[in-house]
C-alpha cells in the first residue's frame, strides 16, 4: 500500500496517519494495551517516510492516546470511550434482499477456517456450530464499489451450492436455497475509512463510512452467517417512519 498514491484530503501525510490511528483508538478498534507495529513496519505498510510515522506517533503521544517504551515498543493507552446512544429500528428481511439484488460481486479472498476470535470482536456473543467459510469481497453497483464485506458462512451451507456462494450475493443464495433464518440482527455505526478500506472502496482516507455488523441464526440459535460491511457514507441513507401515539 502507498498512502501517497491513494485518494486523500489536502492535509500533511502525518496528519492523515495520526487521524486514522486516533479513530481506531477512540472507537475501541484498537484495544488498550495493544502494541502498534514498529516504525519500520508502519513505514513499509503505508509507503511513507519514517519521519511521517514519527510525527504521527508524536501527535498521538501528546494527546495521551499511546505510550512508548524504549526497547519494548508503542502501546495503546486506556482512554475513555464516547457513549453511543442506540436507536432501535425494525426492518423486514425482504428489504435487504431488494437492496442487494442490484449488486455485483468481486471476490478478493476466500478460505476454510474455524470461527475465529476476530468474529466476536464486532458481533454479539453467539452460539457456533462447526466450521465457517471466510470470504472477503467488494460488492459493486453501477460499476463502482458499493461496500466492502468480510463474510463468515457455515461450511455445511456453503457446500450446498459452492459455485453460487463463490460468485453471488450470499444472502440471496441462502434465500434461493430455502435456508431458514430463524432470527437476524444488524448493528450500524458511523465511522471513518482507514487505509485499507479507503483503498478498497476508492474513497478518501478518513472519509465517513457506515460500519454494518450482520448476523443470521438458525432454529437452535447457532450462527449460520455473519458479515462485517463497510459502506461509503454518501451511498447509504435510512428512512424511519415513527409510530405516533393517539
Amino acid at each position: 500500500m502507498n498512502l501517497q498514491s491513494m485518494k486523500r484530503r489536502a492535509v500533511p501525510l502525518h496528519v492523515e496517519v495520526a487521524s486514522v490511528l486516533r479513530h481506531q483508538i477512540l472507537s475501541g478498534e484498537l484495544d488498550p494495551g495493544v502494541q502498534l507495529p514498529a516504525l519500520n513496519e508502519l513505514t513499509r505498510q503505508l509507503g511513507v517516510a519514517r519521519m511521517t510515522v514519527v510525527q504521527a506517533m508524536n501527535t498521538l503521544e501528546n494527546e495521551g492516546l499511546i505510550e512508548r517504551f524504549s526497547g519494548r515498543g508503542t502501546f495503546v493507552k486506556k482512554v475513555k470511550m464516547a457513549t453511543r446512544e442506540t436507536l432501535k429500528m425494525r426492518a423486514d428481511l425482504s428489504e435487504l434482499h431488494s437492496m442487494v439484488s442490484q449488486l455485483q460481486v468481486s471476490v478478493l479472498h476466500q478460505d476454510n477456517d474455524d470461527l475465529s476470535s476476530e468474529l466476536g470482536a464486532d458481533v454479539n456473543e453467539v452460539k457456533t456450530d462447526g466450521h465457517y467459510r471466510c470470504m472477503d469481497r467488494i460488492h459493486n453497483k453501477d460499476g463502482k464499489p458499493f461496500c466492502a464485506v468480510t463474510i463468515r458462512l457455515a461450511n455445511d451451507l456453503f457446500e450446498k451450492a459452492p459455485e453460487r456462494f463463490k460468485s453471488e450475493i450470499v444472502v440471496t443464495v441462502l434465500r434461493d436455497l430455502g435456508i431458514k433464518t430463524a432470527s437476524a440482527h444488524q448493528r450500524i455505526n458511523i465511522s471513518y475509512a482507514d487505509f485499507e478500506q479507503a483503498n478498497a472502496l476508492c474513497i478518501d482516507v478518513n472519509s465517513a463510512v457506515f460500519k454494518v455488523y450482520r448476523e443470521f441464526f438458525d432454529d437452535s440459535g447457532a450462527l449460520i452467517y455473519s458479515a462485517n460491511l463497510i459502506y461509503p457514507g454518501d451511498l447509504l441513507q435510512f428512512e424511519i417512519d415513527f409510530a405516533i401515539d393517539p
